[in-house]
């Protein structure tokens, strides 16, 4: 159930597993149906893995269902953040491996990218380790002299979880250490791209002592695998990152079965807005990393920049030259590489849809630059950085998500303007905004309709602040408290101290 696998670029060669977690075992799927995995950055198959039918997910949620009951449900606060805390540490220890095992797979440059993203899980997994501890147990409600309430913050049960190829593991950890805080077990599905990480990670929770169940791990083609946890009538709620249209098909499944809450955290069309009195340097430098880092595959990629018409020359001047100084595949376009910062789109597919998005641009007519030239015969799946100037608001290119690393850059003439430019879109994940002034700032943070607003910087997530979106970007929260919260119902208990029954 075990493959090796050598990464010689940092010296490693390790065991991978390629079967389905399910009840602290590896298994093979009841089909024996396989799923490839290729490097992003040379398009070659690293190996395949078991892929989950709906036999699968049933025999996982069922395992989840009599951990929940027999164990998990059974289980205190401190007790789960002692588990927790062990997991951090052995993430810890395994960091670097895990690391290469996501540039491997996802092609994200190792030392600008994956690393970064091991530090934020370990950071995750301490953060909710310590927040369970404070893990609100109840609050009373006087009502008469007679009666009074209690309520209470209980787990859901089993929960299924649906997580995405851009961050394999971080996504997930976002997800299972809060959910496992709050006293629910898992089901969870990774991206047929890049399941090989979690997969190894399941052998973490065996070690820092989670009990069999507690967490299960099926990767599968989301059309399989995918929309039968979702659908499943023993699944207690959903949470799910990916595209609008495939969370609208979570949300529509999850509601026909038992009704099901759902969490989900969508598509966005993320704008960037620059005031003429920002300090333009710093705007263009936190503009560049919005849309470019993770080579642009970040639903809160803001792919649309706004510039105020008295500054905009000088914007893309700062903006390419700061684009071309620090984001580059690097001499042997090797993710691996140190100089690389800006590494390949996840897979041939994804590669044609940014491309084409490109081409249609051409096709508009609009004014292009692309940095970075790239050999006609250059290995993986590699976009240039690209970015159209002068775009109409009703362009394609300003209206649908891209998901690479490819910006628009428009002007507007006053704040009001700018407002109404950043608003118009069906999505509403994060934004930005650069300036000096603290009205504009203010009434920028209260009028954007959005989850996130950053002020004079982007893309910068805190593990403590909730984090979620607006309109067709999704539903709920996560990180913080509230990445607790939401896998927590409240329960009330009425306590009625009369001798007899009050008359109505």
């Amino acid at each position: 159930m075990f493959t090796p696998i050598h990464i010689p670029q940092v010296g490693i060669t390790y065991k991978q597993p390629i079967g389905l977690f399910i009840n602290n075992e590896y298994v093979k799927s009841k089909d024996g149906s396989l799923i490839d995995t290729f490097n992003p950055a040379t398009g070659e198959k690293i190996t395949s893995f078991y892929a989950a039918g709906t036999a699968d997910i049933d025999e996982a949620v069922q395992a989840a269902r009599n951990a929940y009951e027999d164990v998990w449900s059974k289980t205190t606060p401190s007790e789960r953040s002692e588990l927790l805390w062990k997991l951090a540490s052995l993430v810890e220890r395994d960091k670097k491996l895990l690391a290469a095992m996501e540039t491997l797979d996802s092609g994200k440059p190792y030392h600008s990218n994956a690393l970064g993203d091991l530090d934020q899980i370990i950071s995750v997994t301490k953060y909710y380790a310590g927040v369970v501890q404070n893990l609100t147990q109840g609050k009373q409600i006087p009502v008469s002299h007679d009666k009074f309430a209690v309520t209470f913050e209980v787990p859901y049960g089993v929960v299924g979880q649906v997580v995405p190829w851009n961050y394999p593991l971080a996504m997930a950890s976002w997800k299972m250490q809060g959910c496992l805080a709050a006293g629910n077990t898992i089901v969870i599905k990774p991206a047929e791209n890049t399941s090989l990480s979690l997969l190894y990670f399941a052998q973490l929770f065996v070690e820092a002592g989670f009990p069999p169940g507690v967490v299960n791990i099926v990767p599968g083609h989301g059309a399989q695998a995918g929309t039968a946890l979702a659908a499943h009538p023993d699944v207690d709620k959903v949470a799910f990152t990916g595209s609008t249209k495939v969370g609208q098909a979570v949300m529509e499944a999850a509601g026909k079965s038992n009704l099901k809450p759902v969490t989900l955290e969508c598509g966005g069309k993320s704008p960037a807005v620059v005031f003429e009195d920002a300090e333009i340097e710093q705007a263009a430098e936190w503009c560049a990393l919005g849309i470019f880092y993770n080579s642009g595959q970040n639903c809160t990629a803001n792919s649309r920049i706004y510039v105020q018409e008295s500054i905009y020359e000088k914007f893309l001047q700062e903006f390419k030259a700061q684009a071309a100084k620090a984001w580059k595949f690097g001499a042997k376009r090797d993710p691996f590489d140190e100089e690389c910062t800006l590494g390949p789109v996840i897979s041939e597919v994804q590669q044609k849809r940014v491309k084409s998005y490109i081409e249609h641009g051409v096709k508009e007519g609009l004014n292009i630059e692309t940095l970075h030239e790239l050999p006609a015969d250059v290995k993986g799946f590699f976009v240039q950085p690209t970015f159209f100037t002068n775009v109409p608001q009703s362009s394609k290119l300003n209206r649908e998500e891209i998901f690479g690393p490819v910006a628009v850059i428009s002007t507007f003439k006053n704040e009001s303007e700018a407002l109404k430019l950043a608003n118009d879109t069906n999505y509403g994940l994060a934004s930005a905004v650069f300036t000096q002034n603290i009205g504009v700032a203010t009434r920028f943070v209260r009028d954007i309709k959005a989850g996130t607003v950053w002020v004079n910087s982007s893309n910068d997530e805190e593990i403590s602040v909730p984090f979620g979106g607006f309109k067709m970007s999704g539903i709920g929260r996560e990180l913080g408290e509230a990445g607790l919260g939401s896998y927590l119902q409240t329960k009330s208990a009425h306590f009625n101290l009369s001798v007899s029954a009050h008359k109505l």
